[in-house]
């Protein structure tokens, strides 16, 4: 007989394969998506007090730590006519390949220190680097300039200096054409950050998710064996029999008793009230 298939009893008089336990068995068991499904669905009012109780945090933490700001952009455009009047196909050229250079030296510390120095900022190049963002949208010769501040005016001006520095600093520096200003920044109306709405729906959905994920690790490591079935899963054999909840037959006697003491408690009140009649 093979080895693998040997079947042997245990002291308590369960069946065991050679070379398994059934703590093992235990161990590799498969997950029942359904199961967690189900599992899940019960507890659902414990996932949307979850999410509510998120929600309510992030967006607490939103109001009253994140400091709101504001943005405002200016726009370049790096192509200008070399004749003064007419835009022929070199200056095209030469505006495309510009794009990339005039990004960089937009960045730079010479063009940054300007603008802060002209604002009466006491800001650092590296404070003023994260305050400016350049972007080239797909396809254009056209630089954006967006400034972001704590306050609605100081994200114009940074915009709006910033574009008039760089207009003055590009042609000294690469002895090219100054480009022109396209777009002057306005006066943003309303902040760009934080979003409320953002921040309390990922506080939700992120508190719901810490809740499944917990109800889920619990009843993967859960190892109580609870009806005949799982038994049968764990250990590849059914049982023989199975034994009533022992509480269960408690609460009935409990009931009986308590119901017949009732009943006699009726009939000596009703035989009190013949004697007294």
């Amino acid at each position: 007989m093979n080895q693998d298939n040997k079947v042997t009893t245990t002291p308590d008089g369960a069946l065991q394969r050679a070379g398994t336990n059934p703590r093992q068995q235990r161990n590799v068991q498969q997950i029942d998506l359904v199961e967690l499904a189900l599992m899940l669905l019960d507890n659902l009012h414990y996932l949307v007090l979850c999410f509510l109780l998120g929600a309510v945090v992030f967006n607490a933490y939103s109001y009253f730590f994140i400091h709101p700001t504001y943005e405002s952009t200016a726009s370049i455009y790096i192509v200008s006519a070399s004749g003064g009047t007419v835009v022929d196909l070199t200056d095209l050229n030469i505006g495309s390949s510009l794009k990339s250079d005039y990004k960089e030296l937009i960045l730079s510390y010479p063009v940054l220190d300007r603008v802060s120095k002209k604002l009466d900022l006491d800001w650092t190049t590296e404070e003023m680097t994260k305050a400016i963002q350049v972007s080239n949208p797909v396809d254009t010769r056209i630089l954006k300039l967006t400034a972001t501040a704590e306050t609605p005016e100081l994200a114009m001006d940074i915009a709006n200096t910033l574009a008039e520095v760089a207009v003055d600093y590009l042609p000294e520096t690469m002895s090219t054409e100054a480009p022109n200003i396209a777009q002057r920044g306005r006066l943003p109306d309303r902040k760009a950050n934080p979003s409320y709405t953002r921040y309390t729906l990922l506080g939700g959905f992120l508190g719901s998710l810490l809740c499944a994920a917990w109800f889920i690790f619990k009843s993967i490591n859960d190892e109580t064996i609870r009806t005949p079935e799982e038994m049968e899963r764990f250990f590849g054999a059914p049982p023989l029999t199975t034994i009533p909840y022992v509480g269960a037959f408690e609460q009935n006697s409990q009931r009986h008793s308590s119901g017949h003491r009732r009943h006699r408690r009726k009939g000596a009140h009703q035989s009190t009230s013949r004697g007294a009649a």
